[in-house]
């Protein structure tokens, strides 16, 4: 067989292997979401450590700012079990069952400042999942007569008026212009995010009751023996 015969073949057969190449990659490649994209940065090789959890918060901060964009969506009602944790969260909070104003919409948990020993246990997607969308709270989920489930907004009013600062500045006692603001003051509570089990809850509170008044934290919550309990773990805090 002659040389040019030899190189004619050649040229022939990597044309064909350069196709098959083209076409391989062609077929593989699928758009993927920014949502999809942060679960497929969280799911390493078991071998990759995230001592630090920064690989999965990252996952979490990607697929919120893609949905931020979006109109948050109303989950619809309550299950028994957000609605068990909820009132473990606001019975460990308010244990002398003082008034409290309960804020009817639920708030995006954020994760991107718990602590790490509090993220371990969870999937990213249930962490997603409860950064976006919203429940409504209502009166029958909560009978308390000591809980008041109100307006977000209407009761953030009422919340500047009693400012502690404004109540002194108007003459009351430093006790007084403090009671009124705490009685004014709007509690709210965040999306729960479940473990794969569902033995594990985490949720987000804050209560504000002035420019300088209030206090929030994440906490982490377990089912022991069919009733969800506050764990000693601390997942994170502010006060003002």
């Amino acid at each position: 067989m002659s040389r040019r015969a030899l190189v004619g073949i050649s040229a022939v057969v990597m044309l064909l292997l350069v196709s098959a190449l083209l076409v391989v990659q062609r077929s593989s490649s699928v758009s993927l979401t920014a949502t999809e994209l942060a679960l497929k940065h969280i799911n390493p090789p078991s071998s990759w450590a995230d001592p630090d959890c920064e690989r999965l918060r990252r996952a979490v901060r990607i697929a919120v700012g893609a949905s931020g964009r979006k109109a948050a969506t109303n989950r619809g009602r309550l299950s028994a079990d957000e609605i068990a944790v909820y009132r473990a969260v606001l019975l460990q909070w308010n244990s002398d069952a003082r008034p409290l104003n309960l804020a009817e919409r639920t708030l995006p948990l954020d994760v991107t400042s718990s602590d790490c020993e509090c993220l371990k246990n969870f999937d990213v997607q249930n962490l997603i999942g409860a950064s976006h969308p919203f429940h409504r709270l209502t009166r029958d989920a909560f009978p308390e007569r000591n809980i008041r489930v109100v307006d977000a907004a209407k009761q953030f009013d009422m919340v500047q008026t009693n400012d502690p600062h404004n109540g002194m500045a108007a003459g009351k006692s430093v006790e007084k212009a403090v009671n009124d603001a705490f009685t004014s003051g709007l509690f709210s509570v965040s999306e729960i995010a479940f473990d794969k089990d569902h033995q594990q809850a985490l949720v987000s509170y804050s209560f504000v009751c002035g420019s300088l008044c209030g206090s929030g934290g994440t906490w982490l919550l377990e089912r022991v023996d069919g009733v969800w309990k506050r764990t000693n773990r601390t997942c994170g805090g502010w006060v003002s």
